[in-house]
């Protein structure tokens, strides 16, 4: 049976070859570049797109793009009677949602999905129930459990079920309870030392409280308080300034820059809200004080606790950044050792770190830009996950080891796919610009988002698994076919993705308000 097996999947690969090999899948435009950014090529895949790209960008190219992209763009919002949820992935097909649990909710990118509605006036409302939902989840008597028990045993975090002792990043959104995604039954063993995800989701939390978009109805519900209090006790007491986690990839835990980065960009917005709350942060604070009193946990979120919270923070960044990158502070030949990663950006944007200087950002850019490609953006060097030919070696999107040892043994050098993440540059470039006003950063963003609209998918395209793929959408990355010494890129199957959606929306958005000033 294995045998007849092997010989299907070489018959299915050998078809898809030929086909690769007789129509292109992508137009290759050249462009001069703008100022001292150097001369690059564009591999299109949509002929939409084509007659939208240009070097430079006003009002009137800008918003064509966005009318064209308005669909491309768009997020889906899965409503149940207990909340509103934004998947990771939007798939016509059933079958490959369960073979991915991308139906699935990752705190990490429904945060990445409400900042993109947020951002636009007419799903604004969709967008706060988004947020008071993944509220509602980290209330959960589970997800405060767990951060309970690592307050009172830290050393959970690091024993054999650390991953699985943590509060959890993941879960299934067709619960009412919240529970995580099953796998025979029970909960399926995951990377949840996610300690990005947790300060991203902290930080924006607060942020909507700035902003006067969450009531005191709302924040008083049921254990919302709590979770927030518990939240950073559970932060403290496991020192994430010294902490390996998983980080964006969910994969062998390191000391993540981007990771201490969003943890802290949320402990000082926490810590200024207290310090000196405004009149509409005040009733939030004195909430928030009030029932830390009660749970005898007011220690955690006092101004002092905080300010030395965010000190620890600065102090790993700082040094981390100093010495190059995302988990520098290992020996070279440690597989945890790395400079170049695109969740730096994350330094950048979505966080708000108010002590990172200018040189800082610029250098986050600097270190990135070696991993940007063709198509996209590589989530770091030798990055196996979707390597070539990754979905015919039939190897599982999970995180448990035998999944990440079947990667690297069909790994193929030199062919990391290469992710949506130029929008994600285009707008961290372009804040930096106006933070600078040197004209190399927007430069810089506008050849990014050429790069993130050529990646929107043309008609008729086939995926990287040999099954067609929809027209005019965002894949999570474009993956490589490889044949006798020679490469083809093909979409991901994971299209269109929801965060690729979001962060093309967000970049969009950017690029207006630049224009605009």
């Amino acid at each position: 049976m294995a045998k007849s097996n092997q010989v299907s999947s070489d018959l299915v690969y050998s078809k898809y070859v030929q086909q690769l090999q007789k129509s292109s899948a992508h137009s290759v435009i050249m462009f001069a570049g703008q100022g001292d950014v150097q001369p690059y090529s564009l591999f299109v895949h949509s002929p939409s797109v084509i007659p939208l790209l240009k070097n430079q960008y006003d009002e009137v190219l800008l918003n064509a793009i966005i009318k064209m992209t308005q669909e491309t763009r768009q997020i889906a919002v899965t409503k149940h009677p207990w909340g509103t949820f934004v998947q990771a992935a939007s798939f016509a097909s059933q079958d490959m949602a369960s073979e991915t649990n991308y139906d699935a909710i990752w705190l990490r990118d429904s945060v990445w999905g409400y900042l993109a509605l947020d951002s636009q006036a007419d799903t604004r409302s969709e967008a706060h129930q988004v947020l008071l939902t993944l509220w509602d989840y980290m209330a959960t008597s589970h997800q405060i459990d767990r951060m309970k028990s690592i307050i009172l045993n830290p050393a959970l975090v690091n024993d054999k079920d650390g991953q699985m002792n943590v509060p959890h990043i993941r879960f299934n959104s067709a619960s009412a309870q919240f529970e995580d995604v099953q796998e025979k039954g029970k909960p399926q063993p995951w990377t949840h030392k996610q300690n990005d995800a947790l300060g991203l989701f902290l930080d924006t939390t607060l942020q909507e409280v700035k902003d006067h978009k969450i009531t005191a109805d709302e924040w008083n519900k049921d254990k919302r308080l709590d979770a927030l209090i518990y939240l950073v006790g559970y932060l403290d007491k496991a020192r994430f300034d010294q902490m390996e986690d998983s980080g964006a990839w969910e994969e062998d835990a390191r000391l993540n820059t981007s990771s201490v980065a969003l943890v802290t960009s949320a402990l000082e917005n926490l810590q200024k809200m207290i310090a000196k709350p405004s009149d509409v942060e005040k009733p939030f604070v004195e909430s928030l004080q009030d029932r830390a009193k009660t749970l005898k946990l007011e220690h955690f979120i006092n101004s002092e606790n905080l300010l030395r919270l965010v000190d620890l923070g600065y102090l790993r960044i700082d040094k981390q950044l100093a010495m190059g990158g995302e988990s520098p502070d290992y020996p070279k030949t440690d597989p945890r050792y790395r400079q170049a990663d695109a969740a730096l950006l994350n330094l950048i944007y979505p966080a708000r770190l108010h002590r990172l200087t200018i040189k800082q950002k610029e250098q986050v850019l600097d270190i990135v830009a070696p991993l940007m490609g063709d198509i996209g953006i590589r989530r770091y060097f030798n990055d196996n996950y979707q390597s070539a030919n990754f979905w015919f070696h039939n190897i599982k999107t999970d995180t448990d080891s035998a999944s990440h040892a079947e990667r690297k043994k069909q790994f193929v050098p030199g062919t990391e796919a290469q992710w949506f993440f130029d929008s994600w540059y285009a707008k961290a470039a372009l804040m930096v610009y106006e933070e600078n006003k040197n004209p190399h950063y927007k430069a810089l963003a506008f050849r990014s988002m050429n790069h993130a609209l050529a990646q929107i998918t043309g008609p008729n395209m086939i995926g990287a698994n040999a099954k067609p793929v929809a027209a005019m959408a965002l894949p999570e990355s474009y993956n490589f076919i490889a044949d006798n010494g020679e490469l083809w890129e093909a979409p991901s199957p994971i299209t269109p993705l929801n965060w690729a959606k979001a962060s093309m929306t967000l970049m969009l958005e950017e690029m207006k308000a630049d224009i605009h000033k």
